[in-house]
């Protein structure tokens, strides 16, 4: 955060207010759901197992909207709002495609990171090279353990990843 220009004019209560949406709308709330649904699985069985990540992924999904929706009524830059649109754009895709074909959420959401810092590298001549190195071989870690614990294929694994860097990319890109 501290990276985007400007943002270091800011105070440490705005700073904290930013952090503190953006943690209760990408962890809190959807912790808080996973718990709530964890006490009753019911709640979340379908028959074919890629179903059972619809309902959790459309409740992030609007979880993450209803937080950027709450930074753009701040008066902030709108990057702050564009990531966690981005995420929510990646997760509705995500249960989208959960209907038909089981993607990889992990590699989705190591993809967009790794999409945002390519994307803020460019767009403001942020030196990310560091961290994006690193995060190439996280990635490589990451599908290729879910590809291992045979809980996705090549394809899937492939799939989310590219789903998550695009998004971001373009959507940081572009706007």
């Amino acid at each position: 955060m501290n990276q985007i220009p400007g943002v270091e004019f800011y105070t440490d209560k705005i700073k904290a207010i930013i952090v503190g949406v953006v943690f209760v709308s990408t962890c809190l709330l959807p912790g808080l759901f996973i718990l709530l649904t964890s006490m009753n699985p019911e709640i979340l069985k379908f028959q074919n197992q890629h179903y059972e990540r619809i309902i959790p992924y459309i409740f992030i999904a609007f979880s993450t909207f209803l937080g950027a929706q709450f930074l753009g009524k701040l008066p902030l830059p709108g990057i702050f709002k564009l990531l966690l649109i981005g995420s929510s754009i990646i997760v509705t895709t995500l249960a989208l495609i959960s209907t038909r074909w089981k993607i990889s959420g992990h590699t989705a959401a190591i993809g967009a990171l790794l999409g945002t810092l390519l994307a803020l590298n460019l767009k403001y001549s942020m030196n990310f090279l560091g961290m994006i190195i690193a995060l190439l071989l996280i990635s490589g870690v990451i599908a290729s353990s879910r590809i291992y614990l045979e809980k996705h294929n090549p394809a899937q694994v492939y799939a989310g990843f590219g789903l998550g860097l695009l998004c971001m990319f373009f959507l940081i890109v572009i706007i």
